[in-house]
């Protein structure tokens, strides 16, 4: 009965964790597109995303240490709720007094300080995840991450799906119900389940959050690559593929792309959970797997060199990604992990616009090719950083 019930309580961990980011990635997709539907404005969908930017920066950070203080569990419910309280705000007010561009903004920033501190309180309880299923905690994050690869793949598209099918605003129920269901799910988890430390620390916020990460080389250097990672592939999502497939009048090989990367990323993620090899090794191998990907769409802009790079760089970020949260449990104090993990979101949030950005300017000001190209090498410099880096030698 007692290893029914452990088996129980990790079913319903990683089915909160997939559910609540399906819902993420679903609405990622249909408040731009109901931004544009409702305002007509195609500069609105990119002022809601600047305007919730500092706000989820800020929960990233601060976050953490209610992380820490209030529980994994408990933070984790209330950062479901939250959201789904946000995202029904918008159906409400859509039906009744109409949406405007102040009222995304408005709904937006709700749901901005929820979404941060919810992936932070779940990936702290991981390794209390991995002990009670008795499995690794490799193990145990590469599944997590597998399954934000699936995420990553259904999400937008049922999201299209739901839109096409029911009338605009009702989308976002649906995408309410998911964070609804995992905020249930995880109440039905045992209540010690991701309790807050009885030793954690008084100091919070980001003076903490750095002190803690110095004094860990691995978990700093880890959090430093992990950063650098989205800095490099965010100026591809977000910027240089749409532009390379629209030039090129094939814009339904983007989607088969992206859905390349996510397959490439699931196979990364689950193969990083049974491999029987040194870390540094996969280190290693993902690293040079990524890099060559992200060189190949800095070549010609030829279809099939593209796809063939999604694999390479899927694959790659698939084995180190699941790596990362595993390095900080086990260099970090269980009482200041909330802190560790949400300063390293926080720096995930500041990276994606950041390359975007500079991506853009190149586009724009030089060539498609340039912004791939400035991709390749911010990724190549983080490769040469952590193939030397002398904390990232001794991972195991």
């Amino acid at each position: 009965m007692q290893l029914r019930g452990r088996g129980r309580a990790v079913v319903l961990y990683f089915a909160a964790d997939a559910t609540s980011l399906l819902g993420n990635a679903a609405i990622g997709l249909t408040l731009p597109w109901l931004v544009l539907l409702r305002t007509g404005d195609a500069s609105a969908a990119g002022i809601v995303a600047a305007s919730t930017a500092a706000p989820a920066l800020l929960a990233a950070v601060w976050g953490g240490s209610l992380v820490d203080r209030l529980g994994r569990r408990t933070m984790t419910i209330v950062a479901d709720v939250g959201s789904a309280v946000s995202v029904t705000l918008l159906f409400v007010v859509d039906s009744t007094l109409g949406l405007s561009i102040g009222w995304f903004i408005a709904l937006g920033v709700v749901g901005a300080l929820f979404d941060a501190p919810g992936i932070t309180a779940r990936q702290a309880m991981l390794p209390e995840i991995a002990e009670l299923a008795g499995i690794t905690v490799d193990r145990a994050s590469g599944i997590r991450q597998a399954l934000f690869g699936a995420s990553f793949l259904a999400g937008p598209a049922l999201a299209g799906l739901a839109a096409a099918a029911l009338p605009p605003a009702a989308v976002l129920l649906l995408t309410a119900g998911c964070s609804v269901l995992a905020a249930a799910l995880t109440i039905a988890l045992p209540r010690a389940l991701g309790r807050a430390p009885a030793d954690v620390e008084a100091r919070s916020g980001i003076r903490a959050g750095f002190t803690i990460l110095r004094t860990s080389p691995v978990a700093l250097a880890t959090t430093l690559l992990a950063v650098g990672s989205v800095f490099a592939i965010s100026p591809l999502q977000a910027v240089v593929l749409p532009v390379v497939f629209q030039r090129l009048g094939q814009p339904v090989l983007l989607g088969l792309t992206l859905s390349v990367f996510a397959v490439g990323l699931i196979g990364g993620s689950l193969a990083y959970g049974v491999l029987r090899v040194p870390r540094r090794g996969i280190l290693v191998v993902a690293l040079l797997l990524s890099l060559a990907g992200l060189c190949g769409f800095a070549v010609a802009p030829v279809a099939g060199v593209i796809v063939a790079s999604a694999v390479l760089v899927g694959l790659g970020f698939g084995l180190v990604n699941p790596m990362i949260p595993v390095l900080i449990a086990e260099r970090v104090p269980e009482s200041a992990r909330g802190r560790a993990l949400g300063l390293q979101n926080a720096g995930y949030l500041a990276a994606f616009p950041l390359g975007a950005l500079l991506a853009g300017f190149l586009v724009q000001h030089a060539d498609v090719q340039w912004g791939a190209a400035a991709s390749a090498i911010a990724w190549g410099l983080c490769v040469a950083y952590a193939l030397t880096a002398p904390a990232l030698r001794k991972l195991d």
